[in-house]
Protein backbone atom coordinates (compact mmCIF):
# COMPACT_ATOMS: atom_id res chain seq x y z
CA UNK A 1 0.00 0.00 0.00
CA UNK A 2 1.43 3.32 -1.03
CA UNK A 3 1.80 6.07 1.50
CA UNK A 4 -1.00 8.01 0.49
CA UNK A 5 -3.54 5.09 0.71
CA UNK A 6 -2.30 4.53 4.01
CA UNK A 7 -3.15 7.64 4.90
CA UNK A 8 -6.55 7.59 3.65
CA UNK A 9 -6.70 4.56 6.11
CA UNK A 10 -5.89 6.21 9.26
CA UNK A 11 -8.27 9.03 8.71
CA UNK A 12 -11.19 6.28 8.03
CA UNK A 13 -10.42 4.60 10.86
CA UNK A 14 -10.58 8.19 12.82
CA UNK A 15 -13.79 9.42 11.06
CA UNK A 16 -17.13 9.23 12.56
CA UNK A 17 -18.83 7.80 9.66
CA UNK A 18 -16.29 4.19 9.74
CA UNK A 19 -18.29 1.18 9.95
CA UNK A 20 -18.28 0.08 13.05
CA UNK A 21 -16.95 -3.16 12.58
CA UNK A 22 -13.68 -1.38 12.42
CA UNK A 23 -13.75 0.52 15.68
CA UNK A 24 -11.27 -1.08 17.95
CA UNK A 25 -12.62 -2.35 21.26
CA UNK A 26 -12.96 0.12 24.13
CA UNK A 27 -10.68 0.12 26.71
CA UNK A 28 -11.10 2.06 29.86
CA UNK A 29 -9.81 5.88 29.42
CA UNK A 30 -7.40 6.83 32.11
CA UNK A 31 -8.83 9.22 34.75
CA UNK A 32 -8.67 12.94 33.34
CA UNK A 33 -5.94 15.12 35.36
CA UNK A 34 -7.19 17.46 36.91
CA UNK A 35 -5.97 20.99 35.36
CA UNK A 36 -2.96 22.12 36.91
CA UNK A 37 -3.55 25.81 38.82
CA UNK A 38 -2.14 28.71 37.34
CA UNK A 39 1.61 30.19 38.41
CA UNK A 40 1.41 32.33 41.31
CA UNK A 41 4.27 34.84 41.74
CA UNK A 42 3.67 35.94 45.43
CA UNK A 43 7.08 37.40 44.95
CA UNK A 44 5.65 39.91 42.87
CA UNK A 45 2.15 40.51 44.76
CA UNK A 46 4.13 40.99 48.23
CA UNK A 47 6.34 43.63 46.33
CA UNK A 48 3.13 45.53 45.13
CA UNK A 49 2.64 45.43 48.69
CA UNK A 50 5.49 46.99 49.83
CA UNK A 51 5.21 49.77 47.38
CA UNK A 52 2.11 50.64 48.72
CA UNK A 53 0.07 49.61 45.82
CA UNK A 54 -2.56 47.73 48.27
CA UNK A 55 -5.38 47.59 45.78
CA UNK A 56 -3.85 45.69 42.84
CA UNK A 57 -2.50 43.40 45.48
CA UNK A 58 -6.30 42.72 47.22
CA UNK A 59 -7.75 41.89 43.69
CA UNK A 60 -4.79 39.69 42.71
CA UNK A 61 -4.64 37.52 46.13
CA UNK A 62 -8.69 37.46 46.15
CA UNK A 63 -8.20 35.86 42.69
CA UNK A 64 -5.79 33.39 43.57
CA UNK A 65 -7.63 32.49 47.60
CA UNK A 66 -10.90 32.01 44.88
CA UNK A 67 -9.32 29.09 42.67
CA UNK A 68 -7.14 27.60 45.58
CA UNK A 69 -6.70 28.02 49.33
CA UNK A 70 -3.26 29.09 49.19
CA UNK A 71 -2.21 29.85 52.82
CA UNK A 72 0.94 31.90 52.27
CA UNK A 73 -1.64 33.92 49.39
CA UNK A 74 -4.02 34.35 52.33
CA UNK A 75 -1.72 35.32 54.98
CA UNK A 76 -0.43 38.12 52.00
CA UNK A 77 -3.95 39.26 52.06
CA UNK A 78 -3.75 39.63 55.90
CA UNK A 79 -1.36 42.32 55.53
CA UNK A 80 -2.95 44.12 53.12
CA UNK A 81 -6.24 44.38 55.34
CA UNK A 82 -4.30 45.28 57.95
CA UNK A 83 -2.06 48.11 55.98
CA UNK A 84 -5.90 49.04 55.18
CA UNK A 85 -7.18 49.49 58.34
CA UNK A 86 -9.22 46.32 58.59
CA UNK A 87 -7.64 44.96 61.42
CA UNK A 88 -10.36 42.08 62.74
CA UNK A 89 -10.22 40.92 58.90
CA UNK A 90 -6.77 41.09 59.13
CA UNK A 91 -6.27 38.75 62.29
CA UNK A 92 -9.38 36.26 60.55
CA UNK A 93 -6.91 35.81 56.86
CA UNK A 94 -4.06 35.13 59.52
CA UNK A 95 -5.47 32.63 61.64
CA UNK A 96 -6.91 30.75 58.49
CA UNK A 97 -3.75 30.85 56.83
CA UNK A 98 -1.95 29.48 59.75
CA UNK A 99 -4.58 27.00 60.54
CA UNK A 100 -3.81 25.49 57.00
CA UNK A 101 -0.50 25.20 58.00
CA UNK A 102 0.55 25.57 61.30
CA UNK A 103 4.48 26.13 59.74
CA UNK A 104 3.96 29.64 57.96
CA UNK A 105 6.52 31.46 59.81
CA UNK A 106 5.54 35.02 58.30
CA UNK A 107 2.11 34.49 58.97
CA UNK A 108 2.79 34.04 62.71
CA UNK A 109 4.89 37.26 62.87
CA UNK A 110 2.58 39.16 60.54
CA UNK A 111 0.05 38.39 63.42
CA UNK A 112 2.32 39.32 66.18
CA UNK A 113 2.87 42.79 64.60
CA UNK A 114 -1.00 43.32 64.46
CA UNK A 115 -1.03 42.59 68.27
CA UNK A 116 1.69 44.59 69.22
CA UNK A 117 0.05 47.20 67.16
CA UNK A 118 -3.38 46.87 69.07
CA UNK A 119 -1.21 47.40 72.90
CA UNK A 120 -1.86 43.10 72.68
CA UNK A 121 1.42 42.37 74.29
CA UNK A 122 0.86 38.90 75.87
CA UNK A 123 -0.67 37.49 72.41
CA UNK A 124 2.08 38.63 70.36
CA UNK A 125 4.95 36.89 72.85
CA UNK A 126 3.31 33.79 72.23
CA UNK A 127 3.19 34.23 68.25
CA UNK A 128 6.77 35.54 68.49
CA UNK A 129 7.42 32.52 70.37
CA UNK A 130 6.08 29.91 67.96
CA UNK A 131 7.62 31.61 65.42
CA UNK A 132 11.50 31.17 66.91
CA UNK A 133 10.31 27.71 66.69
CA UNK A 134 10.02 27.70 63.47
CA UNK A 135 13.21 29.69 62.90
CA UNK A 136 14.65 33.22 62.70
CA UNK A 137 12.76 36.32 63.32
CA UNK A 138 13.08 39.51 61.88
CA UNK A 139 15.19 42.30 63.32
CA UNK A 140 12.89 44.46 65.30
CA UNK A 141 10.81 41.09 65.98
CA UNK A 142 13.74 39.50 67.26
CA UNK A 143 14.30 42.81 69.58
CA UNK A 144 11.16 42.44 71.22
CA UNK A 145 10.87 38.95 72.37
CA UNK A 146 14.27 39.28 73.38
CA UNK A 147 13.14 41.56 75.54
CA UNK A 148 9.80 40.00 77.34
CA UNK A 149 12.09 36.90 77.68
CA UNK A 150 14.47 39.30 79.87
CA UNK A 151 11.65 40.41 81.31
CA UNK A 152 10.27 37.02 82.37
CA UNK A 153 13.40 36.04 83.29
CA UNK A 154 14.64 33.69 80.46
CA UNK A 155 18.36 34.98 80.29
CA UNK A 156 18.94 32.47 77.62
CA UNK A 157 15.71 32.48 75.03
CA UNK A 158 17.03 36.22 75.21
CA UNK A 159 20.44 35.53 74.57
CA UNK A 160 19.12 33.21 71.76
CA UNK A 161 17.12 35.76 70.20
CA UNK A 162 20.20 38.65 70.58
CA UNK A 163 22.87 36.55 69.14
CA UNK A 164 20.52 35.62 66.24
CA UNK A 165 19.70 39.36 65.63
CA UNK A 166 23.57 40.41 65.98
CA UNK A 167 24.24 37.58 63.48
CA UNK A 168 22.00 37.99 60.64
CA UNK A 169 21.45 41.90 61.20
CA UNK A 170 24.83 42.89 61.99
CA UNK A 171 22.68 44.79 64.75
CA UNK A 172 24.25 46.93 67.43
CA UNK A 173 21.07 47.45 69.40
CA UNK A 174 21.03 44.01 69.04
CA UNK A 175 24.95 43.87 70.58
CA UNK A 176 24.61 46.62 73.18
CA UNK A 177 21.18 44.83 74.17
CA UNK A 178 23.38 41.28 74.80
CA UNK A 179 26.18 43.07 76.67
CA UNK A 180 23.36 44.45 78.99
CA UNK A 181 22.09 40.91 79.76
CA UNK A 182 25.73 40.00 79.81
CA UNK A 183 26.75 42.50 82.61
CA UNK A 184 23.42 41.86 84.66
CA UNK A 185 24.39 38.00 84.29
CA UNK A 186 27.99 39.35 85.98
CA UNK A 187 29.79 37.77 82.54
CA UNK A 188 31.39 41.43 82.29
CA UNK A 189 34.30 39.96 80.18
CA UNK A 190 31.67 38.97 77.95
CA UNK A 191 29.94 41.93 77.68
CA UNK A 192 32.99 43.72 76.73
CA UNK A 193 34.03 41.32 73.69
CA UNK A 194 30.51 42.21 72.49
CA UNK A 195 30.79 45.77 72.59
CA UNK A 196 34.33 45.46 70.83
CA UNK A 197 32.22 44.29 68.38
CA UNK A 198 29.49 46.39 68.32
CA UNK A 199 32.57 49.11 68.02
CA UNK A 200 33.49 47.84 65.16
CA UNK A 201 30.54 48.17 63.61
CA UNK A 202 29.74 52.15 64.69
CA UNK A 203 32.98 52.89 66.00
CA UNK A 204 31.56 56.90 66.25
CA UNK A 205 28.42 56.23 68.36
CA UNK A 206 27.95 57.58 71.51
CA UNK A 207 25.73 55.34 72.89
CA UNK A 208 28.44 52.43 71.66
CA UNK A 209 31.88 54.43 73.49
CA UNK A 210 29.75 54.94 76.50
CA UNK A 211 28.80 51.44 77.09
CA UNK A 212 31.53 50.12 76.24
CA UNK A 213 34.12 52.72 78.82
CA UNK A 214 31.43 51.87 81.87
CA UNK A 215 31.79 47.58 80.90
CA UNK A 216 35.53 48.80 80.85
CA UNK A 217 35.70 50.02 83.88
CA UNK A 218 33.77 47.72 85.67
CA UNK A 219 36.84 44.70 85.05
CA UNK A 220 39.38 48.02 85.76
CA UNK A 221 40.87 47.97 82.47
CA UNK A 222 41.37 51.23 82.17
CA UNK A 223 43.18 51.38 78.75
CA UNK A 224 40.34 50.34 76.80
CA UNK A 225 37.60 52.99 78.54
CA UNK A 226 40.16 55.66 77.83
CA UNK A 227 40.13 55.01 74.00
CA UNK A 228 36.68 56.12 74.17
CA UNK A 229 36.86 58.24 77.36
CA UNK A 230 39.05 60.89 75.98
CA UNK A 231 37.46 61.28 72.69
CA UNK A 232 34.13 61.11 74.36
CA UNK A 233 34.63 63.93 76.64
CA UNK A 234 37.09 65.98 74.35
CA UNK A 235 33.90 65.45 71.69
CA UNK A 236 31.05 66.45 74.48
CA UNK A 237 32.76 68.96 76.79
CA UNK A 238 29.83 69.65 78.59
CA UNK A 239 28.79 66.17 79.71
CA UNK A 240 30.02 65.79 83.52
CA UNK A 241 29.36 62.02 83.20
CA UNK A 242 32.21 61.18 80.63
CA UNK A 243 34.83 63.66 82.41
CA UNK A 244 33.40 61.70 85.56
CA UNK A 245 34.35 58.32 83.87
CA UNK A 246 37.74 59.60 82.42
CA UNK A 247 38.41 60.59 85.95
CA UNK A 248 37.99 57.05 87.38
CA UNK A 249 39.86 55.58 84.49
CA UNK A 250 42.56 57.79 84.89
CA UNK A 251 42.59 56.55 88.50
CA UNK A 252 42.78 53.42 87.77
CA UNK A 253 45.85 54.15 85.66
CA UNK A 254 47.79 55.51 88.45
CA UNK A 255 47.64 59.34 86.69
CA UNK A 256 45.77 60.49 90.40
CA UNK A 257 46.81 64.48 88.83
CA UNK A 258 44.99 64.08 85.94
CA UNK A 259 42.18 61.90 87.27
CA UNK A 260 41.63 64.31 89.95
CA UNK A 261 41.58 67.50 87.17
CA UNK A 262 38.93 65.03 85.07
CA UNK A 263 36.52 64.77 88.31
CA UNK A 264 36.81 68.36 89.34
CA UNK A 265 35.76 69.88 85.84
CA UNK A 266 32.96 66.94 86.26
CA UNK A 267 32.00 68.56 89.75
CA UNK A 268 31.77 72.04 87.86
CA UNK A 269 29.50 70.95 85.37
CA UNK A 270 26.99 68.90 87.49
CA UNK A 271 27.37 70.08 91.40
CA UNK A 272 26.66 67.41 94.07
CA UNK A 273 26.47 64.45 92.26
CA UNK A 274 27.61 61.58 95.23
CA UNK A 275 29.87 59.43 92.87
CA UNK A 276 31.92 62.21 92.14
CA UNK A 277 32.09 64.05 95.08
CA UNK A 278 33.27 60.16 96.93
CA UNK A 279 35.94 59.64 93.96
CA UNK A 280 37.16 63.49 93.89
CA UNK A 281 37.76 62.28 97.98
CA UNK A 282 39.59 59.39 97.37
CA UNK A 283 41.79 60.95 94.65
CA UNK A 284 42.52 64.04 97.10
CA UNK A 285 43.30 61.43 99.98
CA UNK A 286 45.80 59.63 97.70
CA UNK A 287 47.88 62.97 97.17
CA UNK A 288 47.30 63.80 101.34
CA UNK A 289 45.37 66.80 100.35
CA UNK A 290 43.02 65.58 103.23
CA UNK A 291 41.94 68.96 104.08
CA UNK A 292 40.89 69.37 100.28
CA UNK A 293 39.16 66.49 100.34
CA UNK A 294 37.11 66.19 103.86
CA UNK A 295 34.16 68.75 102.25
CA UNK A 296 33.68 66.49 99.17
CA UNK A 297 32.82 63.34 101.40
CA UNK A 298 31.32 65.43 104.35
CA UNK A 299 28.63 66.46 101.49
CA UNK A 300 28.49 62.96 99.45
CA UNK A 301 27.58 61.46 103.02
CA UNK A 302 24.84 64.61 103.40
CA UNK A 303 23.28 63.26 100.18
CA UNK A 304 23.59 59.82 100.71
CA UNK A 305 24.21 59.06 104.35
CA UNK A 306 24.54 55.34 103.85
CA UNK A 307 27.10 55.62 101.01
CA UNK A 308 29.78 52.77 102.57
CA UNK A 309 32.84 54.23 100.42
CA UNK A 310 32.13 57.57 101.48
CA UNK A 311 32.13 56.82 104.92
CA UNK A 312 35.28 55.12 104.85
CA UNK A 313 36.70 57.72 102.41
CA UNK A 314 36.09 59.96 105.58
CA UNK A 315 37.37 57.89 107.60
CA UNK A 316 40.74 58.05 105.85
CA UNK A 317 40.89 61.87 105.22
CA UNK A 318 39.83 62.31 109.55
CA UNK A 319 42.74 60.21 109.93
CA UNK A 320 45.16 62.08 107.71
CA UNK A 321 43.74 65.38 109.29
CA UNK A 322 44.73 63.63 112.92
CA UNK A 323 41.23 63.38 113.64
CA UNK A 324 41.53 60.36 115.30
CA UNK A 325 38.18 59.78 117.25
CA UNK A 326 36.21 60.43 114.62
CA UNK A 327 38.23 58.65 111.70
CA UNK A 328 37.66 55.20 113.88
CA UNK A 329 34.11 55.95 114.39
CA UNK A 330 33.78 56.09 110.35
CA UNK A 331 36.20 53.41 109.73
CA UNK A 332 34.16 50.83 112.14
CA UNK A 333 30.48 52.62 110.41
CA UNK A 334 31.71 51.25 107.17
CA UNK A 335 33.45 47.94 108.18
CA UNK A 336 30.33 47.09 110.17
CA UNK A 337 28.19 47.16 106.79
CA UNK A 338 31.18 45.61 104.56
CA UNK A 339 34.00 43.83 106.52
CA UNK A 340 35.98 43.55 103.22
CA UNK A 341 36.16 47.03 102.65
CA UNK A 342 39.70 48.24 101.35
CA UNK A 343 39.59 51.94 102.34
CA UNK A 344 37.69 51.22 106.02
CA UNK A 345 40.29 48.31 106.99
CA UNK A 346 43.42 50.99 105.39
CA UNK A 347 41.63 53.79 107.95
CA UNK A 348 41.55 51.65 110.76
CA UNK A 349 44.87 50.32 110.53
CA UNK A 350 46.19 53.69 110.30
CA UNK A 351 44.53 54.52 113.52
CA UNK A 352 45.94 52.02 115.49
CA UNK A 353 49.30 52.75 113.81
CA UNK A 354 49.18 56.31 115.47
CA UNK A 355 47.76 54.45 118.75
CA UNK A 356 50.32 52.73 118.47
CA UNK A 357 48.22 48.97 118.23
CA UNK A 358 50.40 47.63 115.74
CA UNK A 359 49.56 43.78 115.75
CA UNK A 360 45.64 45.24 115.22
CA UNK A 361 46.94 47.71 112.66
CA UNK A 362 48.63 44.87 110.91
CA UNK A 363 45.33 42.78 111.09
CA UNK A 364 43.63 45.44 109.55
CA UNK A 365 46.39 46.66 106.94
CA UNK A 366 46.36 42.81 105.60
CA UNK A 367 42.58 42.87 105.04
CA UNK A 368 42.99 46.16 102.90
CA UNK A 369 45.92 44.78 100.86
CA UNK A 370 43.52 41.61 100.39
CA UNK A 371 40.32 43.11 99.08
CA UNK A 372 42.62 45.84 97.12
CA UNK A 373 46.12 44.14 95.92
CA UNK A 374 46.83 46.91 93.23
CA UNK A 375 46.66 49.57 95.75
CA UNK A 376 50.55 50.66 96.83
CA UNK A 377 48.75 51.73 100.18
CA UNK A 378 48.33 48.86 102.07
CA UNK A 379 51.61 47.20 101.73
CA UNK A 380 53.28 50.64 102.43
CA UNK A 381 51.96 50.68 105.99
CA UNK A 382 51.96 47.05 106.43
CA UNK A 383 55.95 47.71 105.81
CA UNK A 384 55.84 50.18 108.51
CA UNK A 385 53.87 48.41 110.70
CA UNK A 386 55.71 45.28 110.97
CA UNK A 387 59.60 47.43 111.65
CA UNK A 388 57.19 49.06 114.82
CA UNK A 389 56.73 45.41 115.81
CA UNK A 390 60.58 44.36 115.27
CA UNK A 391 60.11 42.14 112.69
CA UNK A 392 62.43 43.23 109.85
CA UNK A 393 61.84 40.16 107.66
CA UNK A 394 58.09 40.83 107.07
CA UNK A 395 58.70 44.99 107.17
CA UNK A 396 60.86 43.91 104.06
CA UNK A 397 58.20 41.59 102.50
CA UNK A 398 55.52 43.97 102.08
CA UNK A 399 58.26 46.78 101.25
CA UNK A 400 59.21 44.70 98.35
CA UNK A 401 54.88 44.10 97.55
CA UNK A 402 55.15 48.46 97.90
CA UNK A 403 57.59 48.47 95.02
CA UNK A 404 56.39 46.30 92.84
CA UNK A 405 52.80 47.75 92.96
CA UNK A 406 54.12 50.93 92.23
CA UNK A 407 56.27 49.41 88.99
CA UNK A 408 53.11 48.41 87.97
CA UNK A 409 51.73 51.88 88.01
CA UNK A 410 54.66 52.64 86.21
CA UNK A 411 53.77 50.11 83.53
CA UNK A 412 50.45 50.86 83.46
CA UNK A 413 51.25 54.74 83.16
CA UNK A 414 53.64 53.92 80.01
CA UNK A 415 50.77 51.49 78.16
CA UNK A 416 48.63 54.23 78.39
CA UNK A 417 50.89 56.61 77.15
CA UNK A 418 51.88 54.29 74.49
CA UNK A 419 48.32 52.88 73.61
CA UNK A 420 45.65 56.02 73.70
CA UNK A 421 48.72 58.96 73.46
CA UNK A 422 47.23 60.32 76.50
CA UNK A 423 49.43 62.03 78.48
CA UNK A 424 48.29 64.11 81.52
CA UNK A 425 44.72 63.16 81.44
CA UNK A 426 44.71 64.38 77.44
CA UNK A 427 45.89 63.39 74.47
CA UNK A 428 49.13 64.73 73.59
Amino acid sequence: MSLASHSFVLLLLSSPLAPQAVKPAPTAAPAAARPAPPAVDLAAIAALIEKGELGPAEQQLRTILAASGNPAARDLLGVVLARQGQPDEAERQFRQALAANPALRGARQHLARLYLDQKREAEAIVELREAAALGPLERDLGLKLAAAEVAEGHPVLAERQLRSVAERYQSVQALMDLARLQTRQKETSAALSTLRRALAIAPNSEDVMNAFAQVSLAVRAPVPALQVLEPLARLCPSVAQYHYMLGIALMQAGDIQASTDALKEAERLDPGRPFTLVALGLVLNTQKLYGEAKPHLVRSLDLEPDNIEAIAALAEAEEGLGELPAAEMHAQRALARSGDNAIGNLALGMVRMKQERYKEACEALAKALVADPASPKAPYQLALAWARRGDEAQSKKYLEVYRQRVREIDRLLEQVRAETGISGGMKR
